[in-house]
């Protein structure tokens, strides 16, 4: 009798430690995906939140510029950093499942918009990037050789006005993100910026974790929440109902 009580005592106790579990990452403002002021702190926060929440785990999530948010999350009191591209994995930190997928590709002005075949058409081209963003590893290479050259902001949505004003010849943007700009932050400057119709690939969107975080099952644990929610649903759900 009083093994059984002690093992139900045990049981309970493990579900009320595992169920009080918190996850602490960093965020960037990166709309629709994340941000401080959209509901429940974006799509891309929304799909990790559903995640982890099935296995317990009570998601806790500070914005910074993108460079200090890479930096505070070597913390060990955080779980890493989100969203983040496979490429932005830095030292110290390794990559979850994939969370969800966005395309990438050039925002552009509509009265000079870019031809291209191959990204080493751009060359001689001026384009946009944001600083620590990894990018793609073929434009990435080609930036390092000098064929692209690249002017470095701290966001997107300076990229998308420095455009608009013709400062630079285009930039490097996930393409979800930009929709979002000319729809709300910067629809002032929707007249006159597209995106380029060519996409230059679909991107990864991941957790990277801080190996130094104390749950050493993190990676395994937001796999079993993956695998228990409809990310794709979760995102469409999102886009409808908060982004009319």
């Amino acid at each position: 009798m009083w093994k059984k009580l002690l093992c139900t005592a045990a049981m309970v106790f493990a579900s009320a430690s595992h169920a009080d579990e918190v996850w602490l990452v960093t965020s960037l403002e990166w709309p629709p995906f994340s941000g401080q002021n959209l509901p429940d702190g974006g799509a891309g926060i929304a799909v990790m939140r559903a995640a982890l929440a099935t296995q317990g785990v009570k998601l806790v999530v500070e914005f910074y510029p993108w460079t200090r948010a890479l930096m505070t999350a070597k913390n060990p009191r955080y779980a890493g950093v989100y969203p983040t591209w496979p490429e932005d994995v830095g030292v110290g930190f390794s990559s979850s499942a994939v969370l969800f997928k966005s395309p990438v590709g050039f925002v552009e002005p509509k009265s000079a918009p870019l031809r291209w075949a191959r990204l080493e058409d751009l060359a001689g081209k001026k384009i946009g990037v944001v600083q620590d963003y990894g990018n793609t590893p073929e434009f990435m290479r080609l930036v390092h050789n000098k064929t692209i050259r690249t002017e470095v902001v701290i966001d997107d949505l300076t990229n998308v006005r420095k455009v608009a004003g013709g400062r630079i010849d285009a930039a490097f943007i996930d393409l979800n993100n930009l929709a979002y700009y000319l729809r709300f932050d910067a629809k002032d400057v929707a007249h006159i910026v597209q995106a380029n119709p060519k996409v230059i690939g679909t991107k990864d969107l991941v957790l990277a974790i801080n190996r130094n975080f104390a749950n050493r099952d993190a990676s395994a644990t937001l796999s079993r929440g993956l695998a228990k929610i409809d990310a794709d649903r979760i995102i469409k759900d999102y886009m409808r109902q908060n982004l009319k």
